[in-house]
């Protein structure tokens, strides 16, 4: 029998995870949004194991694990900013650039993710910031009301420059 759905359902959580997010934070539901967010990346974390585990790392797996990540890390993440922040403001030229902002956030995301699946890890070193690390750590900051507006939005340029950057970081 096929054991690969095993880590995919992992995977395909993570992406369930993202979306339900989406639809909380569409809701005006900050926290939850972060939340779903939050599990998104446990589900992240434990589906490549999994794999390692059963030895059915596989093509298919490492792109539908990108894709999702995509909506988990890039999408939910910069909805979540864009919604909190929208939710505040009266003005239409303050949404239209903190859209712009959190669009370049996900498309930089993407490109981060679309480069680690054909480039090899260099010594052990990813190139760039992780979408995975970006997307938690902005649901992490969501949550927390003491932090203003346009720290998030500069939090959100910052991570957006950091993972198309050619930083090194290790693999933990």
């Amino acid at each position: 029998m096929n054991k690969e759905w095993i880590p995919n359902s992992l995977t395909m959580a993570n992406g369930f995870f993202g979306f339900v997010s989406i639809i909380m934070a569409a809701s005006g539901n900050f926290l939850y949004a972060a939340i779903f967010i939050i599990l998104s990346m446990i589900a992240d974390r434990y589906d490549g194991i999994v794999a390692r585990k059963l030895n059915i790392v596989s093509e298919i797996g490492k792109e539908l694990d990108s894709i999702c990540d995509v909506i988990s890390f890039g999408v939910a993440p910069a909805f979540l900013i864009f919604s909190k922040i929208n939710s505040t403001t009266e003005s239409f030229m303050v949404s239209i650039i903190i859209g712009l902002i959190c669009s370049v956030y996900v498309c930089c995301g993407a490109f981060r993710l679309a480069r680690f699946n054909v480039k090899t890890l260099s010594n052990g070193y990813y190139q760039g910031v992780p979408i995975t690390t970006c997307g938690a750590l902005v649901a992490v900051l969501s949550m927390f009301k003491e932090i203003p507006n346009i720290a998030l939005i500069i939090l959100i340029a910052m991570f957006s420059y950091l993972m198309v950057s050619n930083i090194k970081i290790k693999k933990i």
